[in-house]
């Protein structure tokens, strides 16, 4: 059986997410008591990769006491934020990719894709890549004909339009490689689109394999987006709220429909929360009514429910 390693990509700065990211990599906020980095980590080990790994840049120091946490082999650091090309072509230039085949999933994302299968859909084309997509029309841009990679729409080297015949899907972040096909300059951020170009201008082919109809994939990059989707888990567990065992939430307090109490957060007497999350170390004083609020002691983040 071919080897696998994983990388789970942190690095980012969670700019549209700030305040919130100004105190905690958007990674490791919890979502219903689980951080978002360990739900990729979770979502990759049934694959049983040979080593784990992560990059970081912004808030180094919490990525790193994360990865030590959960056993990681090795943590890229990068002075740089290289963007997902350039951190590929660094861990492939400092030798750390030593399986036959490496998982590349976004730190960022909550899905429920059994990634087993795409892997052995990846294995049996022999393709060099596989990209996961699912279908969201409002922001398909990744171009599928005959089942494989034909471009990223608007993007500088891809179709104009997408040509006839073809199908188009949103890349979920979540994609295969053969270690072997990943290149590239090592020390300046370039894009993954560009590798995806340079493999089929050179005719290598890009699988790509959509995710059932139905499935589960939430982008978490802007507010809006984070809230709706602890409120999409919360449901899915049959949950109008929830408050985790770590948290500190008075018993007169009122959490809404909608809310969440994460660990390390606390509530005083009194307080009501209507569609508000406390993140780790958020406070809502005595009284205080929270409504469509993100909070961490960084400061507070409106959001609009669905």
């Amino acid at each position: 059986m071919p080897s696998l390693d994983c990388l789970v990509l942190c690095a980012g700065r969670g700019e549209r997410l700030r305040p919130l990211t100004d105190l905690c990599p958007k990674p490791l906020l919890p979502v219903c008591g689980t951080t978002i980095a360990d739900r990729a980590l979770a979502a990759c080990e049934p694959l049983d990769p040979v080593r784990k790994l992560a990059n970081a840049h912004h808030l180094t120091d919490q990525i790193l006491a994360w990865a030590e946490a959960r056993s990681l082999d090795h943590v890229q650091v990068e002075p740089v934020l290289l963007d997902t090309g350039g951190a590929l072509a660094r861990l492939a230039a400092e030798r750390e990719l030593l399986a036959d085949h490496l998982l590349v999933h976004n730190g960022d994302i909550l899905h429920d894709i059994d990634l087993s299968v795409p892997w052995k859909a990846h294995l049996d084309s022999g393709a060099e890549a596989t990209l996961v997509v699912v279908d969201r029309p409002r922001v398909n841009t990744v171009v599928e004909r005959d089942g494989c990679f034909a471009g990223v729409l608007g993007h500088p080297r891809g179709p104009a339009t997408a040509p006839e015949g073809s199908r188009r899907g949103t890349f979920t972040g979540i994609a295969f490689y053969r270690a072997k096909s990943i290149s590239g300059n090592p020390d300046v951020p370039w894009s993954v689109k560009e590798l995806w170009h340079d493999l089929l201008e050179k005719g290598r082919r890009i699988l790509v394999w959509t995710a059932p109809e139905g499935s589960r994939w939430d982008d978490l990059g802007t507010a809006d987006d984070l809230g709706r989707a602890i409120q999409s888990e919360m449901r899915r567990r049959n949950l109008s709220y929830w408050i985790d065992p770590g948290a500190d939430a008075a018993s007169d307090a009122e959490i809404g429909p909608g809310s969440a109490v994460e660990y390390g957060a606390r509530v005083e007497p009194g307080a009501r929360l209507e569609n508000s999350v406390l993140f780790p170390g958020g406070e809502a004083p005595r009284g205080q009514i929270l409504t469509n609020t993100l909070r961490n002691p960084a400061g507070d983040l409106p959001w609009a429910p669905a």
